[in-house]
């Protein structure tokens, strides 16, 4: 996988569903060009070091499906939101996924994306279609469920800056009064 690859995708790590379903564990740790490139799409000064660990196995349902755990660590550095001074922080998220092959789709799993979602809709599985669950994807979602782009440096306050108030009208009268 070249640069190019890398930007667009940010991260792709393709397991079977069927070796998925059987149950794994895969730890998965960005190399200097992946963590370059995450953190220009994140808009980070730098990803230090970013891991991930991984299980699959059968979920509890009467169809087939996959639920992905994904542990996610590592360490970014950004500026602060506040003094845009560069700091460096730890990042860490938690995340667990179902996964359902495209054919095995009732209609009601199906119909999501004809209605407007509620809370019911976050249970719904992810659809996976050619038979490939992308764990780079989750990756990559878990990542933006820790990153703060807009994190302060610790000890840093935003404090209001002071603005010079405008004087009342009766103010400028009284004053140029005052004047003649």
């Amino acid at each position: 996988m070249d640069q190019h690859d890398i930007e667009e995708n940010l991260w792709e790590h393709r397991v079977r569903f069927d070796q998925a379903l059987k149950g794994m564990k895969i730890e998965l740790v960005a190399d200097d060009a992946r963590r370059a490139a995450i953190a220009k799409g994140f808009g980070m000064v730098s990803l230090d070091s970013l891991k991930a660990e991984i299980e699959t196995r059968s979920a509890p349902s009467d169809k087939p499906m996959v639920q992905v755990t994904l542990k996610l660590t590592g360490a970014v550095t950004q500026e602060c939101g506040v003094s845009l001074e560069p700091f460096s922080h730890p990042i860490a998220a938690d995340l667990t996924i179902d996964c359902i092959e495209k054919g095995r789709v009732t209609d009601e799993v199906a119909e999501i994306g004809a209605h407007e979602f509620t809370l019911d809709d976050l249970d719904e599985p992810d659809v996976i279609e050619n038979g490939q669950i992308d764990l780079g994807q989750y990756v990559i979602e878990a990542l933006g469920e820790a990153y703060d782009p807009f994190a302060r440096k610790p000890g840093v306050v935003f404090q209001e800056p002071e603005v010079e108030k405008e004087p009342s009208p009766f103010a400028v009268l009284a004053k140029l009064k005052r004047d003649e």
